[in-house]
């Protein structure tokens, strides 16, 4: 078992001061679709966006079990904070894989507002793609789903490159592109029912240069070690996760914060039972249904957190050797990540069916939760239909199939 640092537990317990904090906001995040900016600021203040950043450049770089367990505190204050604390933070470690240029000009720049914040995500291309051209490429399109696009001074966007003799399976590239020089437009498109105020609007790019250096090869942030091509972080970075295909942690970018979202749910119900009484003025703690379904929530809550936390050290501990894990290994952890998605949906569930009329007002925790969670577990980073198939067929001992780009990329894929 890997044990948590001193300055990983000084982070974590940061996080944890900022719960209330966070709470208290939620209805304003929720109202404004956007995290406050005084929430930004707490964050920045305590350090939490620079857990993963590389130590060369200003950062932590710590181990991705801290990521996982300060998202799931912040999630208890705020789900939608907590999303796009992890989504931010994550780039911090995406950013490493870069070339060294591109780090030393971001990183070493003496902005302190990128020191302690990176960029959001356009993955989800509506159209769009890159030319090819000498120095670069010429991207254009239309993105959508970009968490925390408001807070961020950058943003990555995955794109098809377009050459005139491409293959049955186009190259991916990630683009790193800066808000500030205009090379990118934010258009307000998030409104929905739950994780309201991640602002996870659509992103615009029309014919905007971009340097080789700010692009990186999507396969190329893939690889295994067999593979033969080291991730372009391994040998500039220390932390074993620059040896680790993106694909592999990117769940963990998205469960920690719908647990912490639980977790708070969780505390609300509990608090309100220590008063709530039914009409004959009997406690409803004393009940024993309640309080087997407490206790069923709790230990759900507490395996699916030691489950991610394990498959974190398995996934370190497995990168740190010569050899790639084995298909089935892989297909495990995003089975897991998955499988989390259903309890989640039942533990939300139990807790307002449980919770009467007042658990269905408009703003109250538990209903914030549950339609939080309920907004989450849609990623396809949580879809069971694709992830249980991917971890049943690698099982079996079958050829993946998943309808999901670039999981297992064709050089790398063996049987288990």
């Amino acid at each position: 078992m890997m044990k948590t640092s001193a300055q990983e537990e000084e982070l974590i317990d940061r996080a944890r001061t900022l719960v209330p904090k966070l709470a208290e906001r939620s209805e304003r995040c929720e109202r404004e679709r956007r995290i406050p900016e005084e929430s930004i600021a707490d964050l920045k203040q305590a350090g939490l966006f620079r857990i993963l950043q590389p130590k060369a450049f200003g950062g932590f770089e710590l181990d991705f079990s801290a990521y996982v367990k300060i998202s799931i505190e912040l999630g208890r204050g705020c789900a939608s904070t907590a999303w796009v604390f992890q989504n931010n933070s994550m780039h911090q470690l995406i950013l490493g894989l870069f070339p060294e240029q591109t780090q030393e000009e971001l990183w070493n720049s003496g902005d302190t507002v990128r020191d302690a914040r990176i960029a959001s995500t356009g993955w989800s291309p509506r159209r769009g793609g890159a030319r090819p051209v000498d120095g670069g490429y010429i991207l254009d399109g239309h993105w959508e789903l970009a968490s925390g696009s408001y807070n961020c001074d950058l943003d990555v966007i995955l794109a098809p490159v377009l050459r005139e003799e491409a293959g049955p399976v186009p190259e991916m590239r990630l683009f790193l592109l800066d808000h500030a020089a205009g090379e990118y437009e934010i258009v307000d498109t998030w409104n929905a029912m739950g994780l309201k105020g991640t602002a996870s609007n659509d992103i615009v790019v029309r014919e905007q240069f971009v340097t080789e250096a700010r692009t990186v090869a999507w396969a190329d942030v893939n690889r295994t070690p067999e593979a033969g091509i080291k991730l372009q972080g391994h040998g500039v970075h220390d932390s074993v996760w620059y040896r680790v295909p993106v694909w592999d942690w990117m769940g963990w970018t998205i469960t920690p914060a719908l647990i912490g979202a639980a977790n708070g749910a969780l505390e609300a119900s509990v608090a309100r039972l220590e008063t709530r009484t039914n009409m004959l003025g009997e406690k409803l703690a004393d009940t024993q249904s309640v309080q087997l379904r407490i206790a069923d929530i709790a230990a759900r809550l507490d395996s699916m957190e030691s489950m991610l936390l394990r498959d974190v050290i398995q996934t370190a501990e497995a990168y740190s050797g010569a050899e790639a894990p084995t298909v089935l290994k892989r297909a495990a952890w995003r089975r897991n990540q998955s499988f989390c998605a259903r309890q989640l949906l039942e533990v939300v569930d139990s807790l307002i069916y449980r919770g009467g009329a007042h658990g269905l007002t408009q703003g109250d925790p538990v209903e914030r939760a549950y339609r939080d969670v309920a907004a989450g577990v849609t990623h396809v980073g949580m879809d069971w239909d694709i992830w249980g198939r991917v971890y049943g067929q690698a099982l079996l001992g079958l050829e993946i199939s998943t309808p999901n780009f670039g999981f297992f990329p064709a050089d790398i894929v063996r049987t288990r």
